[in-house]
């Protein structure tokens, strides 16, 4: 299991070098069951994209091993991750099964700097969105990030549509991580591969050491960020347990 927690916690484009698989070529069959239930309900939402984006599409089946595919949707429904494509600095096709907190389709033709814009305390992450995506499109280039949270919603999907039920035990609450890998296409383009997991909190709490981390870092954010990660019940619960 990732554990990708910091001490102090930051909000910055924390991206490394990446050699290995953007994807796993094996997925797992509840995770694409999940994104077919969920695009079944919401598609409209989750999956969309310019039409100018479509030869970026077929680049993209190409690079997955989809031959037979040009849709983003049943490339989606093949993968564990979620997808996107930015284009020229704007955010040219998506489909999110799997969203954290936000409806994808209305990031839609978007700057890397626009989609960080809602992010409390990134003026560091913003500032540094266009030197990241020469960085990040540039031919073959791979990279990750990882992003992590404490949410009370047991589902992949965080859409804002659902509500997050008020934890009232340790019980309730599930250990959230994204693995961003991004790959380089032409210099101009660049494919977002993100591997959504959602754990029970317990398993962190039972070990001590992650456990310390994971408060240090909690302790460490701005009231401003944890309003935005919606962690302000949360990490007073915490505090208590």
């Amino acid at each position: 299991m990732i554990f990708p927690v910091k001490v102090p916690y930051t909000v910055s484009a924390d991206i490394s070098k990446y050699v290995g698989p953007a994807f796993n070529s094996s997925p797992t069959p509840a995770y694409l069951e999940q994104k077919m239930n969920e695009l079944t309900q919401w598609s409209d939402s989750l999956c969309v994209q310019y039409p100018a984006a479509q030869s970026y599409v077929n680049l993209l089946a190409k690079y997955c091993g989809f031959l037979e595919t040009d849709s983003l949707r049943a490339i989606a429904l093949q993968l564990e991750e979620d997808l996107a494509i930015m284009v020229n600095g704007k955010l040219s096709a998506i489909c999110f099964c799997f969203p954290s907190g936000f409806v994808p389709k209305t990031k839609l033709g978007a700057s890397f700097f626009d989609l960080h814009l809602p992010v409390a305390d990134g003026e560091r992450l913003r500032a540094s969105s266009e030197k990241v995506m020469q960085v990040i499109c540039k031919p073959d280039a791979m990279y990750r990030r990882y992003v992590w949270t404490i949410t009370s919603l047991a589902s992949l999907s965080q859409l804002p549509f659902y509500e997050r039920p008020l934890p009232v035990s340790l019980d309730d609450l599930y250990f959230r991580t994204e693995t961003q890998t991004t790959v380089g296409v032409d210099g101009s383009a660049c494919f977002f591969f993100v591997k959504v997991d959602n754990q029970p909190l317990s398993l962190i709490w039972e070990d001590k050491e992650k456990r310390s981390i994971l408060m240090d870092s909690l302790n460490s954010m701005s009231d401003a960020v944890v309003q935005y990660k919606h962690l302000t019940y949360i990490r007073e619960l915490l505090k208590k347990w």
